[in-house]
């Protein structure tokens, strides 16, 4: 049997899970079954989620500040309003796995752990909305639309079947807020390489999928951890908000650099990540070693992306022509361009026929906006 994983959240509001694949299945089969209408996820996810940063640690005694523990996520629900986290948009504190005891209750339900969540999953559902923020816990149910809870359903199923065949994302999206395509993603430049590259090969088939409640998720932020360097956050970031990914962190933000918590919060980055329009970007080409990628947005505006898929040597020269971009609608007859990544700049007035030159350091990006000019 294959399994993924599901969170469901406690209380009225909106929550964050992760869906178990066997009764998906059931359910995908099942005649009749109505598409996904529940009126979320009308812009890609953005929250916290505990996996990849701190896994199954469930051992309290020998490390407190690192197990998952109901101490763990009050402190990061407390972070995330501190900190501006949530004024941000990330506003998703999820429960991924290792948060059950080993045994269930009198009436045969799952529990939380009581030694780690003595309160249970209510007291910490409730410490958490207190915060104005949303929670999940776990559950085994596609159904759970159904409970007259709003409630962001995330699927990996999808990914579990690619061994077998082609999923029909077109089917998957009547089910999914946001769905897996690919394996963990893991605190390295090798992990985050790998997601890029797969979802290039299979843009063709995933991105015209995407949209207003229902997104291609490449997995986790991982920036302000320990596998990626600067230049190597700012691709991983950039390329999230290119893809209309789910921006879901898995990081300590109790120890996170200010560098990286200003990448994570760059209002501008994430404003292209939510853009309304709501349609996922793609590679545009590759020409030796380098690559660019666009983004349609609302209002004619484009992002575009230029990764330098170089691991050795300095910045490497890259000169394009604007009419060769977003089908020449956002710089025809003229536009402004802004970087914003690495750092933000304000490159100016161009017209359709100029060209653009830039440097990209290895294994970095460059982050562009191109809007049409304001009429005076």
């Amino acid at each position: 049997m294959v399994v993924t994983r599901s969170l469901m959240g406690a209380g009225p509001q909106p929550s964050c899970m992760l869906a178990l694949s066997f009764l998906a299945l059931v359910l995908w089969s099942a005649p009749g079954a109505r598409a996904l209408d529940n009126g979320l996820s009308l812009t890609p996810t953005m929250g916290w989620l505990h996996w990849e940063r701190f896994l199954c640690n469930v051992d309290c005694e020998a490390e407190p500040d690192s197990c998952v523990s109901e101490q763990l996520f009050m402190q990061m629900a407390d972070l995330m309003v501190s900190d501006g986290w949530k004024d941000a948009g990330y506003q998703y504190l999820c429960i991924d796995d290792c948060w059950m005891a080993h045994t269930r209750d009198v009436k045969g339900n799952l529990q939380a752990d009581p030694q780690r969540f003595p309160g249970g999953i209510r007291r910490l559902a409730n410490y958490v909305h207190s915060k104005g923020l949303k929670l999940g816990y776990k559950q085994m149910s596609l159904a759970l639309n159904r409970t007259g809870r709003s409630i962001v359903y995330s699927c990996e199923w999808p990914l579990y079947m690619l061994p077998f065949h082609q999923p029909n994302y077109t089917e998957i999206r009547q089910y999914c807020n946001h769905w897996r395509n690919f394996g963990d993603i893991s605190d390295s430049w090798q992990s985050v390489k790998n997601i890029l590259d797969w979802s290039a090969l299979h843009q063709d088939t995933i991105v015209d999928v995407a949209g207003p409640g229902g997104w291609n998720d490449p997995d986790m932020l991982v920036i302000g951890n320990f596998g990626l360097s600067w230049d190597q956050q700012v691709t991983q970031m950039a390329l999230w908000a290119i893809m209309a990914a789910p921006l879901l962190m898995s990081n300590d933000l109790r120890h996170i650099s200010p560098q990286a918590k200003a990448l994570l919060q760059d209002k501008d980055v994430i404003a292209i990540n939510q853009d309304p329009l709501g349609k996922q970007g793609y590679r545009l080409r590759k020409q030796g070693d380098i690559e660019v990628w666009e983004r349609p947005l609302a209002s004619l505006s484009w992002a575009v992306a230029i990764r330098n898929l170089k691991e050795i040597g300095g910045p490497s020269p890259y000169t394009m022509s604007l009419a060769s971009l977003g089908r020449a609608v956002a710089c025809n007859p003229a536009c402004v361009i802004t970087q914003l990544l690495p750092v933000k700049e304000e490159l100016g007035f161009f017209e359709w026929i100029s060209v653009l030159k830039t440097r990209i350091n290895p294994t970095g990006t460059v982050l562009l906006q191109i809007k049409k000019p304001t009429l005076s």
